[in-house]
């Protein structure tokens, strides 16, 4: 079956932003809420340590449940990693995050920035951190939204985060809370324990 054209507009716009990935993970169940999901996988470069990932099909349907501030919609994730990883890890990392992507279909909730979600286990190659924040961009030129023929598909970068900074996630407005972690620990490598 051919992509949804939205989908399509989300590759060719990572193409244009990230180049050619260097790899990919296919995840299918046509009883699944979402029936096809990429995970692409961007291996670190001369000029950026970092091993990044994308999805592609979470956007072809929209995340129902009350949308938050800013929030609804349809969106994708992204994730980066420090760093070059075994293709074990790598599979690992894109599991966790197809079944993020998967998650607002199941709880009928919506995924926004500014957002944490408990894993109840480490995220992969992240010891010590059982949850995530949802993130806008984390740097000047890190994307936003991707414009499609269906309109803004708003990306959210997946930040792993232990126990000690959810909680201060808690108690913080999501903004300060992305600033504090940029400022105070590397989020693309794990914590020290």
């Amino acid at each position: 079956m051919a992509a949804a054209p939205v989908l399509r507009d989300i590759f060719n716009a990572y193409r244009t932003h990230q180049g050619e990935e260097d790899d990919g993970f296919l995840f299918e169940d046509e009883h699944a809420p979402i029936s096809r999901l990429d995970v692409l996988v961007y291996r670190p470069t001369p000029t950026a340590n970092l091993t990044s990932f994308a999805t592609i099909g979470m956007a072809a349907n929209e995340m129902s449940g009350t949308p938050g501030p800013g929030g609804g919609g349809r969106a994708e994730l992204q994730f980066r990693r420090r760093g070059r990883l075994t293709r074990s890890d790598e599979g690992a990392i894109a599991r966790r995050l197809a079944n993020l992507a998967i998650h607002p279909f199941v709880t009928s909730t919506q995924l926004n920035w500014g957002h944490m979600i408990g894993l109840g286990e480490d995220f992969p190659t992240f010891p010590g951190c059982r949850a995530v924040f949802l993130a806008g961009p984390l740097s000047a030129d890190g994307l936003d939204y991707v414009r499609t023929s269906v309109g803004a598909v708003r990306v959210i970068n997946v930040v792993p985060i232990t126990d000690t900074e959810r909680e201060r996630g808690r108690n913080l407005p999501p903004v300060e809370f992305a600033q504090s972690l940029l400022e105070h620990v590397d989020i693309f490598a794990e914590r020290s324990q």
